[in-house]
C-alpha cells in the first residue's frame, strides 16, 4: 500500500510541475550527446593541422536541430568558432561569430559564465580594431560579472584574464581606482593559479603601472616590484626580465632617483633590441624600441649629457625611418617634447621653439581625433545598448507569453489533476490511519515488554543484595568487596542493556557471565558453568531483546543444580536455526524433593520470561525436556534483529 500511494505521489507532483514551472523550452530539449560534442570540441587544443577540420565541425554543429533550437548551445558553439578564428588571426570572422553568440547568449537567462566569455571575446576584438571605448564597456561587463558573482562557473585563469584586460583598459581612460580594485582582485584570485603560469605575474606588472600613475603610493610600488623580483628570480627561464626592469623604472622614476631610472632603462632597452632582432616585423616591438630610446635621450638630456642624448635621438630617427609606422601619436608628442627639452639646454632655442609647436600641433591634432573617435564610438555603444534593451524587451514579452501559454495549460489540466489530488487524499487518509493502528499495537507490544522487564529486575536485585549481605554477616570483607565490584559491572551492563529495544548478543553473553561468577560466589563454588557458540558466529552482529535469557539461568542454578554435591554445572550454547537464535540451557539436575520448595518462585520468573517471548512472536517459543543424567535442557527460540 506505501509503494502504491508513493508512486502516485509521484506522478501526481511530475504532472503539476510540469504543468506549472516556469521551464525553458529551448534549453530543456538539448539531449547529453550534443552537449558531450560540444564540451569535447572545446576541450581539444587547436593545430595547424587540425583548424580546418575543427572549424567544420562546429559549423556542422550548428546546423543540429537540437543546436538550433537552443540559445545556450547555439552562444558556446559560435564562441567557440570565434575564439578558433581569432587564435588564427581572421578577426572578421571572429567578429561575425561572436555577434551571432552574444545574440543568442543576451536572449537566455543566467548562464552568466558564458556571457562573461563571449563580453571578454568582443572586448578582445574591439581592442583589435582600435574601438577603445567600445572594448571597455564590454570588458567592464564581463569583469562585472566575476566582481559580483564570485562562484561563477569559469576558472581561475579565465577569471584573472578578465580582470587584468578590464584593468589594462581601465587604466588608459584613467579610471586608475577601478583599475586598482580589478587588479587587487585579479591579484588574490592568481595566488591559487599552479607554479609558472603567466597570470601569476601580469596582476603585479598592473599594479606597478596603475600605482605609478596614480602617483600616490610609493611604498607600495615597492613592495610588489619586489614581490615580481621574487618570482622572476625562483622562474627565470618562465618569466621575462625585462617586466622586472619596466617596474623598477617606474619605481625609481616615482622616487626621483634617476640614475637607477637611467640604469634600468638601459637594461630594458638591451631586452627589446633582441626582440626587434628576432622580429624585425611586430610592431609593437618595434614602437616599444623607439619609445625606449626616445626616453634615454630625455634622461641623458636632463643629466646634460648631450653627446649620449643625441646618440639616441639619432637611434630613434634611424628607426622611425626604417619603420614610419612606429610614429603614433603618443609617441611622436613624447619625441618632439624630449627634443624640445634637448634643445634648450643645447642653447638652439630656435629649434626648441619648432619642436614646441610641433608638440601643440600634434595635441591638439591627437584630441580631434580622440573626440572624432570616442564621438563615433559613443554612437556605436548607444547603438549596441539600445540592442541590449530591445533584446531584454523581446525577452521579457516571450517570457510573458510563455507564461500566459502555462496558464492556459494549468486550467486545462486542473480538472484531472483536482480529481487525482482527492484520490491521493482518500489514499493517504486511509493508509494514514492503518499506520497509526500498526504504530498503536507496536507501542503497546514495547510498554508490554518494558513493564515484564522492570518485574524481574528488582527480582534479581533483591537476590544480589541478600547474598552480599551475608558475605558482610560473616565478616568476609574481602569476598563481600570482589562481589559488590562484580555486582556493579553487572548492574551498569542491565542499566545499559535496559534503556535497548535490542542489544548484541556480545553485550548479553558478557553480562551472562558476569551473572554466572556472582552466583557461583554466591554458592561457593558448588557449581560451574560453560558458554559456548559455534565457530564463525559474529556475535556482535546479533541482536536479540536483552535480560531475557538470564531468569531462565537464575532457574537453572536455583532449581536444576545440586548444590551440596559441589559438581552442579550448567551449560549454555548459542546456535543459530533460520532466523532465530536458539539458546540451550542444560543443568546437572538435582533430587526432587530440593526442587519443590522454590516451585513457586521458578513459576514467577518462568511466566515472565514466557509472556516476553509470546509478545515477540515469530515463532518465538520455549521448549523444556529431561535428559537421560536426571538435568534438564530448556531451549529457547529467540527472533533476531
Amino acid at each position: 500500500m506505501k509503494s502504491y500511494v508513493v508512486r502516485w505521489l509521484i506522478l501526481f507532483l511530475g504532472v503539476f510541475l510540469f504543468s506549472c514551472s516556469d521551464h525553458q523550452e529551448y534549453t530543456s530539449k538539448i539531449t547529453p550527446p550534443v552537449a558531450g560534442k560540444i564540451d569535447q570540441l572545446q576541450h581539444i587544443s587547436l593545430s595547424a593541422s587540425n583548424r580546418d577540420s575543427l572549424i567544420q565541425a562546429g559549423k556542422t554543429l550548428l546546423q543540429m536541430p537540437d543546436v538550433m533550437e537552443s540559445n545556450l548551445y547555439t552562444a558556446r558553439v559560435n564562441y567557440q568558432l570565434a575564439k578558433w578564428y581569432g587564435m588564427s588571426k581572421q578577426n572578421d570572422s571572429a567578429a561575425f561569430y561572436l555577434e551571432k553568440a552574444f545574440e543568442r547568449i543576451e536572449a537566455e537567462p543566467g548562464n552568466l559564465n558564458e556571457k562573461a566569455r563571449v563580453y571578454q571575446g568582443i572586448g578582445n576584438i574591439s581592442l583589435a580594431e582600435g574601438h577603445l571605448h567600445r572594448a571597455n564597456y564590454y570588458y567592464n561587463k564581463a569583469a562585472a560579472i566575476v566582481l559580483v558573482d564570485s562562484a561563477v562557473d569559469l576558472d581561475v585563469s579565465a577569471k584573472a584574464s578578465i580582470l587584468l584586460a578590464a584593468a589594462q583598459s581601465n587604466q588608459k581612460f584613467q579610471r586608475l581606482e577601478l583599475a586598482l580594485e580589478m587588479n587587487r582582485k585579479a591579484l588574490s584570485i592568481s595566488e591559487s593559479l599552479p607554479e609558472k603560469h603567466i597570470n601569476r605575474q601580469r596582476p603585479l606588472t598592473q599594479l606597478v603601472q596603475t600605482l605609478y600613475h596614480s602617483k600616490s603610493d610609493v611604498d607600495s610600488v615597492g613592495y610588489f616590484v619586489q614581490k615580481l623580483e621574487s618570482l622572476q628570480r625562483q622562474f627565470p627561464n618562465v618569466y621575462d626580465v625585462f617586466f622586472v626592469y619596466e617596474s623598477k623604472t617606474l619605481y625609481y622614476d616615482l622616487k626621483k632617483q634617476p640614475d637607477s631610472v637611467l640604469k634600468y632603462q638601459l637594461m630594458k632597452t638591451d631586452l627589446q633590441e633582441q626582440a626587434v632582432e628576432k622580429n624585425p616585423l611586430s610592431s609593437t616591438a618595434l614602437n616599444n624600441l623607439f619609445i625606449s630610446y626616445v626616453n634615454i635621450a630625455g634622461l641623458y638630456a636632463d643629466r646634460r649629457n648631450l653627446n649620449d642624448a643625441q646618440a639616441f635621438f639619432a637611434k630613434a630617427d634611424q628607426l622611425m625611418q626604417r619603420h614610419p609606422a612606429v610614429m603614433a601619436y603618443d609617441n611622436a608628442i613624447v619625441y618632439h617634447r624630449n627634443l624640445e627639452n634637448f634643445y634648450t639646454l643645447s642653447g638652439r632655442l630656435a629649434q626648441a621653439l619648432t619642436e614646441s609647436r610641433e608638440v601643440a600641433r600634434i595635441q591638439e591634432e591627437l584630441y580631434a581625433t580622440q573626440n572624432t573617435q570616442a564621438i563615433a564610438e559613443m554612437n556605436s555603444l548607444y547603438e549596441i545598448q539600445a540592442q541590449e534593451r530591445s533584446i531584454n524587451a523581446l525577452n521579457e514579452s516571450l517570457q510573458i507569453k510563455e507564461l500566459e501559454l502555462q496558464r492556459n495549460r494549468l486550467w486545462l489540466t486542473m480538472g484531472v489533476l483536482v480529481m487525482l489530488m482527492l484520490l491521493l487524499i482518500f489514499s493517504f487518509i486511509f493508509y494514514g490511519l492503518r499506520q497509526r493502528r500498526i504504530r498503536q499495537e507496536k507501542d503497546k507490544v514495547i510498554l508490554r515488554q518494558q513493564l515484564l522487564r522492570t518485574q524481574m529486575e528488582p527480582h534479581f536485585i533483591f537476590n544480589t543484595l541478600t547474598a552480599l549481605q551475608s558475605y558482610i554477616r560473616r565478616g568476609e570483607s574481602k569476598d563481600a568487596i570482589q562481589y559488590l565490584s562484580r555486582f556493579s559491572k553487572l548492574l551498569r551492563n542491565s542499566l545499559e542493556l535496559s534503556r535497548e529495544e535490542w542489544s548484541s548478543l556480545e553485550q548479553e553473553i558478557e553480562t551472562l557471565k558476569h551473572y554466572l561468577i556472582l552466583q557461583q560466589m554466591r554458592f561457593e563454588h558448588a557449581f560451574s558453568y560453560r558458554i559456548q557458540s559455534p565457530d564463525g558466529m559474529d556475535t556482535s552482529e546479533i541482536r536479540i531483546p536483552p535480560m531475557l535469557i538470564q531468569p531462565f539461568i537464575e532457574n537453572a542454578i536455583l532449581h536444576g543444580v545440586d548444590m551440596k554435591s559441589g559438581d552442579g554445572f550448567v551449560s549454555i550454547d548459542f546456535s543459530e536455526a533460520d532466523d532465530l537464535l536458539r539458546v540451550d540451557i542444560t543443568d546437572s539436575g538435582r533430587v526432587k524433593t530440593e526442587r519443590t520448595s522454590t516451585s513457586s518462585h521458578r513459576s514467577l520468573s518462568g511466566n515472565i520470561s514466557r509472556e516476553r517471548l509470546m509478545l515477540l512472536g515469530k515463532n518465538a517459543r520455549v521448549e523444556s525436556q529431561k535428559n537421560d543424567s536426571g538435568g534438564t535442557t530448556v531451549t529457547l527460540f529467540i527472533p533476531m534483529a
